[in-house]
């Protein structure tokens, strides 16, 4: 994620934040169009958007910071508009881990079992689902992370240590999540010979075909 230096003006923002600007130094890493995320040198994440956007996102991260899997939310407000204190998560996202193309496929078809194992119990629906299911071709039987590129995986040392960016997190189709790694696979390392690999690992027999087919389709890739 990039960052670039900026300055602010703390008084422009709710008197519950100041304590995460004094004395630091501050960046914008905002990568999306309806949202500014900042970075505190005192070791924050500040994310703000309109408000009343950010409610959901916030309990999803903790859901995944109390299944030891995403960073930990310190703070939520919504005032003016919504804004989300969160620490970073540890290691460097999986884009810096490409010169072991095998090692990497078998680190997030892991991680991803294991996402999609977790319980189902009164989980929200995931916002991606409203996209893909117009044609009801998918099922909502599995909690995903809706948005399994490789820049949201962090590692260390080839080792899995937690998911960002869940605002998209919730119960839908595995289908979404394999999609869009093999994707990043194939975006990343410049080739799609991975893909075999990759969905062996996750597990051919739970993998529809039709089903990855349908996604590519919907986004014209692939």
């Amino acid at each position: 994620m990039e960052k670039k230096k900026i300055q602010i003006d703390i008084s422009d923002y709710p008197s519950q934040l100041h304590t995460y600007f004094y004395n630091a130094d501050i960046y914008d890493s905002s990568c999306g169009e309806n949202s500014q995320v900042l970075y505190s040198s005192a070791g924050y994440y500040i994310k703000i958007a309109p408000k009343e956007t950010l409610a959901r996102e916030a309990a999803v991260i903790d859901y995944f910071y109390d299944n030891g899997i995403g960073a930990e939310l310190v703070k939520y407000i919504s005032a003016d508009k919504d804004y989300m204190v969160t620490r970073p998560a540890p290691g460097q996202d999986a884009t810096h881990y490409l010169d072991n193309p095998h090692k990497l496929c078998e680190t997030l078809a892991a991680a991803m079992k294991y996402l999609h194992s977790l319980p189902m119990d009164n989980i929200t629906l995931s916002p991606s689902m409203e996209y893909y299911r117009s044609d009801n071709v998918l099922d909502c039987d599995t909690y995903i992370h809706g948005d399994f590129c490789l820049p949201n995986i962090m590692l260390e040392d080839y080792s899995f240590k937690a998911f960002i960016d869940v605002g998209l997190a919730g119960a839908g189709d595995r289908h979404i999540d394999i999609f869009w790694c093999i994707w990043s696979l194939w975006f990343n390392l410049k080739t799609d010979k991975f893909t075999d690999y990759f969905l062996d690992l996750y597990g051919r027999e739970n993998i529809d075909m039709s089903k990855l087919k349908y996604i590519a389709t919907k986004e014209e890739k692939l």
